[in-house]
């Protein structure tokens, strides 16, 4: 299993627990209860086995090939660089120190997210199963208890069941819960690229390399675009470049899921003007300002519409999913099917999600 696969792996035990929580049948009995919860907890925790198994070979693998990638480049800027055997590379100090803390933070983040989740389930079945059984006792619930139970449970599980963790305030205030599995696929993807920055860097500052080039990409995000391009000095030793320990430098990543990279960029090889121009580069540097054209803004918004639109069916899906149970589609891919096409089938499966909210709602 590679690190792109356990993204998925984190995906679908996330969903199998779904199922769990939605096809629950009883809670009202505290022996049915313990046992969904039991079942959940001991699913998240082969979400820990598996990241253990996969995360740390997986970064290793990332950075000793971000070396030998440094290594080509050297190379092709006319460097001379020292053979060594991958075997080799990672017994030397600035390695190795560098891949331990990679694969330490990796799991240690992934750790405190599952424990987070863990208790995020726990609380969020106990909690909705006690305030429900209040309010059969009060009369406040008619019907099929069990049925109404289940489909409370499940909903609320939906939206909070699985928190890891809770971003910081936006501009409005608001904060955002970050499921298990969506943090995880930040952790995972911002780790897989920081190890290759770091195995790129390293072996520059190990060849005697300071500057490095930030990869350039198209659309690009606003943060991203202030630094494309750019010739940074990794020791501050270089005049007429900024450096990764000036104040608003640094290299990538820059936000999850950043797609940039650094490449060597030896000053030695470079004509007058191309080093002149690598400095100007840095005269318009303002981390704050927004440097795309309009239609570079464009392209990068109606790519992440796209992805915007996918997980937006992902979130409908698991909403119809919690209320509807059995009765909604098998997959993702048959409810994504379903509501593109419209028609009959779209409109028959909103009317039964519509009417299951109506009578959670009017259960209390």
């Amino acid at each position: 299993m590679n690190h792109n696969q356990l993204i998925e792996y984190f995906a679908q035990v996330i969903q199998e627990i779904f199922n769990k929580v939605g096809n629950a049948n009883n809670l009202t009995y505290d022996k049915n209860a313990q046992k969904l919860i039991s079942a959940v907890l001991k699913s998240l925790d082969t979400l820990g086995i598996k990241a253990n198994e996969v995360m740390p070979q997986e970064l290793e693998k990332a950075y000793l090939e971000a070396v030998a990638s440094a290594d080509k480049e050297l190379a092709v800027q006319n460097v001379k660089v020292e053979k060594v055997e991958p075997t080799q590379i990672l017994k030397r100090k600035i390695h190795l120190a560098a891949v331990k803390k990679l694969i330490n933070d990796t799991l240690s983040d992934l750790k405190v997210a599952i424990r987070t989740a863990k208790k995020s389930a726990k609380t969020t079945i106990s909690k909705v199963i006690d305030r429900t059984k209040k309010e059969i006792a009060r009369g406040m619930v008619v019907g099929n208890h069990n049925k109404i139970v289940s489909k409370k449970v499940a909903k609320a599980f939906q939206e909070e069941g699985l928190t890891s963790f809770i971003t910081a305030p936006d501009k409005n205030g608001v904060r955002r819960k970050l499921r298990v599995d969506k943090y995880a696929k930040v952790v995972v993807s911002s780790k897989m690229r920081e190890s290759s920055v770091a195995g790129i860097t390293n072996r520059c500052l190990e060849s005697d390399v300071g500057l490095v080039q930030v990869s350039k990409h198209s659309p690009t995000c606003h943060v991203c675009a202030r630094y494309e391009g750019k010739v940074v000095s990794l020791t501050g030793k270089h005049e007429g470049f900024k450096s990764i320990l000036d104040n608003g430098v640094k290299l990538p990543n820059y936000h999850p899921h950043c797609k940039h990279t650094i490449k060597p960029w030896v000053i030695t090889y470079k004509t007058p003007a191309e080093i002149q121009a690598a400095k100007d580069d840095w005269k318009s540097f303002n981390p704050e300002k927004e440097v795309r054209s309009i239609s570079q803004q464009k392209a990068y918004k109606k790519e992440q519409d796209i992805r915007r639109k996918a997980h937006e069916e992902l979130k409908a899906y698991e909403r119809y999913t919690a209320v509807l149970g059995k009765d909604a589609p098998k997959t993702i891919g048959a409810f994504r099917r379903i509501k593109r096409n419209g028609g009959k089938s779209w409109q028959k499966l909103q009317l039964a999600y519509r009417q299951a909210n109506r009578e959670l709602k009017t259960q209390g």
